[in-house]
């Protein structure tokens, strides 16, 4: 009889599809030894696909991430293969999203583990954040998890010292190695006109994106032009384009464009913080927008848009043909037209634009796509917080 309840509460647990020991009941990946969970829920129960509340958690101090996971049981079917995962900020500035490996879930179900590993760890300051699934209609939910997608973000143990002293660091930080005296010009951000604080700082560490201390230097970034900033001295000044390269052209109007003059000695680390108190462009319009546009001769759609204000996007399809799907790119608003440029793939390069522009609403937008048919959009600013 007490064989018969072992088997029996095996059995229990393989299709309820937690993959963790007895007790807590956390989805994977679990802390290594320098690791702690620094967000998970306790599911136990059974689960349901398609969680209907997002999927938020709160960092009370700054920390650096260093994986992310999400359970696809899916009816104990798993998913073919592991989709992305992401976040999302208050402010709508999205991190990732991050290819995830997959892993059996109890029983044997293919890939109901979506593991993310960020090999550049990713340094958060505090504040709430969204966790983004490329595939919401395999996620698993239930009432244990508040009915939000089950998740483990897993990261180091103690505070993040980066992250608190540049906004910047992380995903928004280049890492740039020494290079030879002939050839120490390298390609910076294209950003909206403004005024930024540089961060910067040599590395003698092991640790990609993570200087030895932090320097700052505060700059103001005018429409069309080119500037050159030196990662070992911090001077920064305009220059032409063509002393890079005789075939480097001049910024487009309602950008300014940056290049990086790297040292021959030392790996730096260089990231910019801004605009700060612009009043135009990217501080009215960056944050969380709803779209809904009409492809031609195909299909309605909707998605999800955040505008950051370093001039970079993330957008996911939440209804139409391919909900789930996630573009990134680049964005800019010169005080008349609106812009936003990524490459689709399979589609190649699409431009979107708008005219119609006001701080709550995107309006008359029409959008080409190079080997797709193009269409027509418009977008509302989001309500505050998800």
């Amino acid at each position: 009889m007490r064989q018969m309840k072992v088997i029996l509460a095996i059995l229990l647990l393989a299709l309820l599809g937690i993959q963790n020991c007895f007790g807590s009941c956390y989805t994977l990946p679990g802390p290594d030894s320098n690791e702690v969970r620094l967000f998970a829920q306790d599911v136990c129960g059974s689960v349901s696909n398609n969680p209907p509340n997002p999927t938020v958690f709160t960092l009370d101090s700054p920390k650096t991430i260093t994986k992310i996971g999400t359970y696809h049981w899916n009816s104990g079917q798993g998913t073919p293969a592991p989709g992305t995962i992401g976040l999302q900020d208050q402010n709508g500035k999205t991190y990732g999203p991050w290819q995830a490996s997959g892993a059996p879930g109890m029983g044997g179900v293919p890939n109901a583990n979506w593991i993310a590993t960020l090999t550049t760890r990713l340094d958060l300051p505090a504040g709430t954040y969204k966790v983004v699934d490329s595939d919401p209609s395999t996620w698993a939910y239930n009432s244990e998890s508040g009915d939000c997608g089950v998740v483990s973000v897993v990261g180091l143990s103690g505070s993040s010292t980066v992250a608190s002293k540049a906004p910047c660091a992380g995903e928004g930080a280049t890492d740039l190695s020494p290079t030879s005296p002939t050839d120490q010009y390298r390609a910076g951000p294209s950003l909206v006109p403004g005024s930024y604080k540089i961060w910067y700082g040599k590395r003698t560490g092991t640790e990609i994106g993570q200087p030895d201390n932090w320097n700052t230097k505060p700059v103001e970034l005018l429409d069309g032009k080119f500037y050159v900033f030196d990662v070992s001295t911090g001077g920064f000044g305009e220059a032409t384009p063509q002393m890079i390269n005789p075939m480097q052209s001049n910024p487009t109007p309602g950008e300014s464009v940056v290049w990086y003059k790297a040292s021959t000695q030392y790996a730096y680390v260089v990231c910019f913080d801004g605009p700060l108190n612009s009043t135009k462009g990217a501080v009215q319009l960056s944050g969380s927008w709803k779209m809904a546009g009409h492809q031609t001769g195909f299909n309605d759609w909707e998605a999800d848009l955040a505008l950051n204000s370093d001039g970079s996007l993330g957008w996911t399809e939440t209804k139409g043909a391919n909900v789930g799907a996630t573009r990134t790119g680049t964005w800019k608003f010169d005080g008349t037209t609106f812009t936003m440029t990524w490459i689709s793939p399979g589609g190649g390069k699409t431009n979107w634009s708008s005219k119609s522009v006001s701080n709550n609403n995107l309006g008359d937008g029409t959008y080409t796509v190079e080997s797709a048919p193009g269409g027509t959009w418009t977008a509302t600013r989001a309500t505050e917080g998800f």
